[in-house]
């Protein structure tokens, strides 16, 4: 069975404009470099001097708000990295000094921020003094721009149940959207708020964030020289790193030859594949688990398409059963397309092993592909007999296709980490946290997504579902769903608190799944329609900081 069936339903996907060009990407020029010396050794001291800066306010325990802004700044900035040990004494420090030391609303909101951020489950009652008498927020707040923005950014971590915080956003995001629509801020302090309101930085893919923190924290009157010096010529050295391994992986996704098996239904994705990992774990010793993540995901792409754009449902049901038995004769008997993709993924995940990855991590990241290709042909069998089910139905079918289990499994199977057997112990008991992941992951791409996933591949959205059984428009649907996603970050908030199984940069890089979907579905369905994420691709991989 070759792809020129005329009877498929797939649609030519929209061309990505990287593949060819990053393949003879040349080096990006660095504009701040000096005469005699090489940015990694400029970048080498100014590592030094703020390590000793951070050193000198846990030495001292006094000016911890000055510190907190350093930290806050060294971590958005895409820096925190190089001083993990210092940033955690800091930390330390800071939940051991009572809350009264910093005694101003804005700091006060920081302070709290940074705490959840660093895993301490500081209580929320330090909001109640934002509170007047009769329970509403403060008239003073609603001027204090400082304060609004501190507030918006730290009640994003609530946790379940938390109703002051989630008023504090409701406050804070009408103030704010109304000082912004005014036209009377500052232009340096307007770009601050537009970048909080379109999306928390709790939320944002830390590559894309640090870039456009750069521009922003250059204009703060109050930014450390030596931080922001820093932070542009790692942003510019890891760039560079960067840039060659997305060359690398669009070469070898284009030595796949995949055009001889598969056909013009796939979307053609390697330099967005990449950047999804570059998302996860963008730091230097993350570059083999990096291309394991792009070359897992492009794979499911390859899964995903076939199955949703190009086969029959007793086609399906057939490569289903091969995947179940992980059977590479069997999906040969189906057709060329599915014999490439079982073999690839096989052959892949194969090469794992070879190359470091843990086998039990490889093992569990099997089963996952397993479940998401059982919940794929449920899919598929509710298009074909023109089901649309009700809503918790499908959301309990639809999170599985996601196959969020299996990309933080392969994020956790990292070559270079090692040998943890708990966490995919932990992975295999179904956590509530990475259920919560794959649910916003459905939600999100299905909100942005409904009307082209119509045209794509027919399967029934959760939007559809929701608007079918509760009588209400498709816009209803999809603010209802928006609700859930933010009950469900409060969810995801709530279990990062109280884990003490799983290493916190591990769930962190199951976290930034998610945040970069919160950067690729934020406003389309930025996969598929890749032309309306050009900016982003560019901001991290082909223009200067």
């Amino acid at each position: 069975m070759g792809h020129e069936n005329q009877n498929r339903r797939a649609v030519r996907p929209e061309p990505s404009k990287w593949t060819e060009y990053f393949i003879n990407a040349p080096p990006l020029p660095c504009p701040w470099q000096k005469p005699g010396e090489s940015i990694e050794e400029r970048r080498d001291v100014l590592v030094k001097k703020v390590r000793c800066m951070i050193q000198g306010y846990i030495a001292s325990k006094v000016h911890l708000m000055e510190g907190m802004k350093i930290v806050d700044a060294l971590e958005r900035l895409g820096v925190g990295y190089h001083f993990q040990e210092e940033i955690g004494m800091f930390m330390d420090l800071v939940n051991g000094t009572p809350a009264g030391e910093t005694d101003n609303m804005a700091g006060a909101a920081l302070r709290f921020r940074l705490l959840r951020q660093h895993h301490y489950d500081t209580p929320c009652d330090v909001f109640e003094s934002f509170v007047d008498k009769n329970g509403g927020f403060k008239d003073t707040l609603r001027s204090d721009v400082d304060a609004l923005l501190a507030i918006y950014e730290a009640a994003h971590l609530g946790k379940c149940d938390e109703d002051l915080l989630s008023n504090a956003v409701v406050f804070t995001t009408s103030c704010l959207s109304a000082m912004a629509e005014g036209g009377k801020l500052p232009e340096p302090l307007l770009k601050k708020v537009e970048h909080a309101l379109d999306s928390p930085t709790h939320r944002r893919m830390k590559r894309v964030e640090t870039k456009l923190y750069i521009s922003i924290y250059g204009k703060d009157e109050d930014s450390n020289q030596d931080v922001l010096e820093l932070a542009k010529l790692d942003f510019h050295i890891l760039q560079q790193m960067h840039r060659d391994e997305a060359s690398s992986f669009s070469l070898y996704f284009k030595e796949l030859n995949h055009g001889r098996n598969l056909g013009p239904y796939i979307r053609e994705r390697p330099v967005e594949c990449y950047v999804w990992a570059l998302g996860v774990f963008y730091e230097p010793q993350y570059a083999k688990a990096r291309m394991m993540f792009a070359k897992l995901i492009n794979i499911f792409s390859f899964f995903d398409d076939t199955c949703d754009s190009y086969a029959t449902l007793e086609e399906l049901h057939l490569f289903n059963k091969a995947v179940q038995s992980w059977d590479q004769e069997a999906a040969k008997k189906i057709g060329d397309c599915f014999a490439y993709v079982m073999s690839l993924l096989s052959k892949t995940l194969d090469e794992f092993v070879a190359g470091g990855a843990s086998p039990l991590g490889i093992e569990c990241t099997k089963q996952f592909i397993k479940d998401g290709s059982n919940c794929m042909l449920q899919e598929v069998i509710w298009r074909e007999e023109g089901h649309v089910p009700l809503f918790h139905e499908h959301l309990k079918v639809s999170k599985g296709s996601t196959v969020f289990w299996a990309l933080a499994c392969i994020a956790f199977a990292d070559p270079m980490a090692p040998p943890n057997d708990t966490v995919f112990d932990w992975i295999m008991s179904s956590p509530k946290i990475i259920e919560s992941l794959a649910i916003i992951g459905r939600l999100m791409d299905d909100i942005v997504g409904h009307e082209s996933e119509k045209d794509r591949s027919g399967i029934p959205t959760t939007v559809q579902c929701y608007s079918k059984e509760h009588g209400v428009t498709i816009e209803e649907a999809k603010k209802a769903l928006r609700c859930i996603v933010e009950d469900q970050w409060r969810r995801i908030n709530q279990e990062f608190l109280s884990n003490v199984t799983i290493p916190i940069p591990l769930l962190t890089q199951a976290i930034n799944i998610l945040r970069f979907m919160e950067t690729m579905y934020k406003n389309t369905s930025g996969y598929t329609f890749c032309s309306e994420i050009v900016d982003h691709i560019e901001s991290v991989l082909d223009k200067c900081a």
